[in-house]
């Protein structure tokens, strides 16, 4: 189960994201975000952008994220020109990882996930989740896998990965950076990359509605 859509598109039924936003911020500039869902996340993903809403004001940095409730605020670029990736939806208290990531190509990449039948040329290990998985990507070229599937991703794409479901990004022609945002731990909850050597097949979430 894996699904490619774009900002302002609508997202699969099943998912917990509903709409996400790429929020580019010249310097000293200002954009005015409305988080409408029941939950709120702002991530920052080059420079330093400063938030400010009715009543605080928090300075974050790349990698760094901050969530909200349905409000109304501020991103600004307090220096250099920054960017940040504002994420709307409805998930749980007990969450995934949240974060930035780098892939390239390489001659020789190391591998310890799954084995898998088609090529690779990056370290991307094939795994998966006890949560749903969400890919934006930011810059970059790259060739996912979801289960049976591959699709190629571009800079805006969102790739949606559902619970249980092998994943990968084997193939890299334009170096990728992009945003990995996991939502609500369901089933035995753990965190991280699994892989069906180490902790058992997965057992893949059915779509829901």
């Amino acid at each position: 189960m894996g699904t490619i859509f774009r900002q302002g598109e609508t997202p699969p039924a099943w998912c917990g994201l509903r709409g996400f936003r790429i929020v580019d911020l010249p310097s000293g500039g200002d954009v005015a975000v409305e988080i409408a869902a029941p939950r709120g996340r702002v991530l920052v993903t080059s420079g330093t952008v400063q938030l400010r809403s009715a009543d605080r004001s928090q300075v974050l940095k790349e990698a760094q994220f901050f969530d909200l409730a349905p409000s109304k605020c501020v991103l600004s670029a307090p220096g250099p020109a920054a960017q940040a990736v504002v994420l709307e939806g409805d998930w749980g208290e007990e969450m995934g990882g949240c974060g930035i990531f780098r892939v390239a190509e390489e001659a020789n990449p190391s591998d310890h996930g799954d084995p898998v039948a088609y090529p690779k040329k990056t370290r991307v290990d094939a795994h998966y989740h006890d949560c749903d998985e969400y890919w934006i990507l930011l810059e970059g070229r790259g060739r996912v896998v979801v289960g049976p599937t591959s699709a190629e991703m571009r800079p805006g794409d969102c790739l949606a990965i559902g619970m249980g479901h092998h994943h990968d990004m084997p193939e890299a022609p334009e170096a990728v950076k992009a945003v990995f945002f996991e939502t609500t731990l369901e089933g035995r909850k753990r965190v991280g990359h699994l892989w069906t050597h180490t902790h058992g097949t997965a057992i893949p979430q059915e779509e829901r509605v």
